[in-house]
């Protein structure tokens, strides 16, 4: 595998973690912001987790946002040696959870975001994407040579700095909210951009250019 395919698989895999753990991001952002009006639930091998703003399973969402974070840190900064091992173990884990899900309980598989109005069924595609995503996976974990990783750049500190002033607006918006509101559906876009602005800062890496031509002795 040449690096610019190594690299460009590794993006695709970075930003399928940035997808999915978005899903961890929204429950702890939306518990602190919203509070109490918010409410939010999942499974993980048939076991419930859920909460209603600090209350119930919180630790669950904010162990999931820290993993999150924890994978984009170090998947995009450090890519090479372990990492590439444990995403293969985690995209596997995640594989396996969601086809329990659907093989236990396909009618209840679904994708439900009542600020957005969003009720999808998840019990094919989800699956689907996953294994497809795992394969990807296994396929660099086996062949992507070693990635070369620039220092972060002027570039990548502005992207976090925008994530990071997103977090007052959000709040302004989220904590006013009641759940369906015209400031609860803004509130949540802007998270979910601000999730993607911070991988982004983290991942924007500059191309190496052309190696140099030795120079022949006279």
């Amino acid at each position: 595998m040449s690096y610019r395919t190594a690299r460009r698989v590794h993006v695709l895999l970075m930003s399928w973690l940035t997808l999915g753990f978005v899903l961890g991001w929204l429950p702890l952002v939306r518990s602190v912001m919203d509070g109490p009006s918010y409410q939010w639930g999942t499974t993980f091998f048939g076991l419930g987790f859920g909460g209603a703003g600090l209350s119930g399973d919180f630790w669950f969402a904010a162990l999931m946002a820290a993993l999150g974070v924890a994978f984009l840190c170090i998947g995009w900064r450090r890519p090479n040696g372990p990492f590439r091992i444990v995403l293969v173990a985690w995209l596997a884990l995640m594989l396996a959870d969601t086809l329990y899900s659907v093989v236990t309980a396909p009618e209840s598989y679904r994708f439900q975001g009542d600020t957005l109005g969003i009720d999808i069924s998840l019990a094919v595609a989800v699956p689907a994407l996953k294994a497809v995503a795992l394969g990807l996976a296994l396929w660099w974990f086996q062949w992507a040579p070693a990635l070369p990783v620039p220092p972060l750049g002027r570039a990548n500190f502005t992207l976090m700095a925008m994530a990071a002033a997103l977090l007052p607006v959000q709040f302004a918006l989220l904590s006013r909210g009641q759940g369906q509101e015209a400031a609860d559906v803004v509130g949540v876009l802007l998270t979910m951009t601000g999730w993607a602005l911070f991988s982004a800062g983290l991942g924007l890496w500059r191309n190496p250019g052309p190696a140099p031509r030795p120079i022949q002795a006279i």
